[in-house]
């Protein structure tokens, strides 16, 4: 006799997922609703979308995968002993935006292309994990809405921009999807690992895809979790050995590479995750008996893991907003299915069929509040004058200019904005984030950066604001605040202030050249 969760996944035995039909007039209702929030999607990631093809820097990461991506093409080793530039990315992302390249010839845009079609493919993708655990065709186009609209909200300037993030939660869902809906065979529990472990490969920081598969296998069919985690063994080792033949055999040093850690940054992130979306937890933690029963059962370790691993990555110093991407998807998934089981139960009620369908359809405005309200926000501002692309526009002049101007000074550059070191042509010398944490982990020595600055090496310093604070007072104090990025030491940037000038300031930062 089974206790516990295994009594509780055999539960899927005596409680089918197929939902009972509901009316027409209730779909109609619903495809409405559904439509209006793929609408309010299309308002908020319109403008991103629409300026995949601007040449300015969206966030800091787009030169670096740019500069590694041309070091990728170039067949240089792009996982070596110079830890200035360090690589902190898996191989999986370069080798895809360099084939993409291969078509467009243009790095930049190419990392875009690949970004905008992995989000894209995110919400196809929740909408086909929702189909597989019961969801019909409409909780399950809903879902694909709702994961794209939180995706976006939860880190709006990771959405169609050069980072892997996007692509590596496409290969996790796609590996999740694969695994979900059917009893697992072998080729499929070997494809899903395949897609899982490309997903690590394409960013470490996912990890909640591959426990949750690992744990439900061990609940549920014990029997067949050696075989998956062959599978998955096969395909890293595999990954591996091709990506040190390719890239470089100090991948996993690199990929290693130590990071400041912050509590501070965790309940930070955590806290803008929970009051962003209380509605949709609060939902989800009141009906969670109706959503998670039987094979949907996964979802809860999905969501446990994906919120918790999400919440202690972005502890470290240098993550974002976009490491609780992962936990948005779920969200979005979890409320598919909750939509599912409201329709279910209005079907069974002895209500008009109008009623029915309002009912559902304002189910789902509800449900996608966070999405229609910040949507209408959007509209609100764009009637008030605020051009869809006027902010991209802007930027893009103010980079053309800060480009004329570096182009104009030879010899060697460092850059915080990276894209813009790239632009100009100047080589791959230095990542300002990671080599600081590499000094600050003692691995590095500021001393060899700072005799440079002294001898005055570089013909210009791009840094994103002033080093002083306060430019009136007769000394330079370098302030510090939880939320300031830090690419720099202070003796870098002491030094930087007594050896070099600021020559010229634009919305992208201050520019100094030597004294």
């Amino acid at each position: 006799m089974k206790t516990g969760l295994g009594a509780a996944y055999s539960e899927r035995a005596k409680a089918p997922m197929a939902a009972v039909a509901p009316g027409k007039n209730s779909s109609l209702w619903i495809a409405a609703a559904v439509a209006i929030v793929l609408v309010a999607v299309a308002l908020l990631a319109g403008g991103h979308i629409a300026s995949i093809g601007s040449l300015h820097e969206k966030n800091y990461n787009e030169g670096w995968n740019v500069y590694n991506t041309a070091r990728l093409i170039a067949g240089e080793t792009i996982y070596d002993a110079n830890y200035w530039r360090v690589n902190n990315y898996p191989i999986v992302s370069f080798v895809v935006v360099a084939a993409v390249n291969g078509v467009v010839h243009d790095l930049l845009l190419s990392g875009r292309i690949v970004a905008l079609v992995a989000f894209l493919a995110i919400g196809i993708l929740a909408a086909i994990v929702t189909w597989r655990l019961g969801g019909g065709r409409l909780a399950s186009a809903f879902t694909g809405a709702t994961a794209l609209g939180f995706y976006y909200l939860m880190a709006p300037d990771w959405i169609a921009v050069d980072d892997p993030q996007s692509l590596a939660e496409a290969l996790m869902l796609a590996g999740l999807a694969v695994y979900l809906g059917r009893a697992p065979t072998t080729g499929s529990l070997a494809l899903s690992a395949l897609l899982i472990v490309l997903g690590g490969f394409t960013k470490h920081n996912l990890v909640a895809i591959p426990v949750v598969v690992s744990l439900d296998l061990a609940i549920r069919m014990p029997r067949r979790l050696p075989l998956w985690l062959a599978a998955a063994a096969a395909c890293v080792i595999s990954l591996y050995v091709a990506t040190a033949l390719v890239a470089g055999g100090a991948f996993l040093d690199h990929l290693l590479s130590p990071r400041v850690f912050s509590w501070y940054h965790v309940h930070y992130h955590l806290m803008k995750f929970a009051r962003f979306f209380k509605g949709p937890l609060l939902l989800i933690l009141l009906f969670s008996w109706r959503i998670f029963r039987g094979e949907r059962l996964v979802l809860v370790w999905y969501g446990v893991l994906s919120i918790s691993a999400g919440a202690l990555t972005s502890g470290f110093e240098g993550a974002s907003y976009n490491m609780m991407q992962d936990a948005a998807v779920f969200l979005a998934i979890s409320l598919g299915l909750l939509l599912q089981e409201w329709r279910t139960w209005l079907s069974q009620r002895r209500i008009g069929a109008a009623l029915n369908g309002i009912a559902a359809s304002a189910a789902v405005l509800v449900l996608a509040a966070p999405i229609v309200s910040n949507a209408a926000k959007a509209l609100a501002a764009f009637h008030r004058g605020a051009g869809l692309l006027d902010a991209d526009r802007a930027a893009e002049q103010s980079f053309a200019a800060d480009l004329a101007y570096l182009a104009a000074r030879p010899g060697e550059r460092i850059c915080e904005s990276l894209l813009l070191c790239y632009e100009s042509g100047a080589p791959f010398a230095l990542d300002p984030f990671n080599s600081r944490q590499y000094i600050l982990a003692g691995k590095l020595d500021q001393g060899e950066l700072i005799k440079r600055v002294l001898e005055r090496d570089f013909s210009v310093i791009q840094l994103r604001a002033d080093i002083c604070d306060d430019p009136v007072s007769a000394t330079c104090h370098i302030l510090h605040y939880p939320r300031k990025f830090n690419r720099f030491t202070d003796d870098v940037l002491y030094a930087v202030d007594r050896y070099y000038r600021i020559d010229r300031r634009s919305p992208l930062g201050v520019f100094y050249v030597p004294r």
